[in-house]
């Protein structure tokens, strides 16, 4: 893996992390980096857009009412294939569109897919 895709990935770990809630240290020694423990720094310019820890946890707490659900979601989007369980899916539509970029800044292209998917699943119960 190359140095480059090691970064992506590390950052792309941070923000999933800190936008569920799973991070309750840190996530770098420095300071000046972090203001918040837990959340990435709002100063990474053209990487995350800046956002209101709140709104994020808002937009994530249908979704950790559902065992197992974030975890679900979090293998599809490091796999690259969409398996969540029906009450996840339900849960998940019922999402506002605008959380989206809020819950997955790197990955603006997974929510839509998500929805897709769950969509479908619900057709077909």
């Amino acid at each position: 893996m190359s140095r480059a895709a090691q970064v992506i990935f590390c950052l792309v770990l941070m923000a999933t992390c800190a936008a569920t809630g799973l991070v309750h240290q840190p996530l770098l020694a420095s300071p000046p980096l972090i203001n918040i423990p837990g959340l990435l720094p709002p100063g990474f310019p053209g990487l995350l857009p800046p956002t209101n820890p709140n709104d994020i946890a808002k937009c994530w707490s249908s979704l950790r009412n559902i065992q197992g659900c974030v975890s679900e979601i979090f293998t599809s989007i490091f796999t690259h294939k969409i398996e969540v369980s029906p009450a996840c899916c339900k849960a998940f539509l019922a999402i506002e569109e605008s959380c989206w970029p809020k819950m997955f800044p790197l990955t603006p292209f997974f929510a839509p897919l998500l929805k897709n998917t769950c969509a479908q699943k619900a057709a077909l119960v």
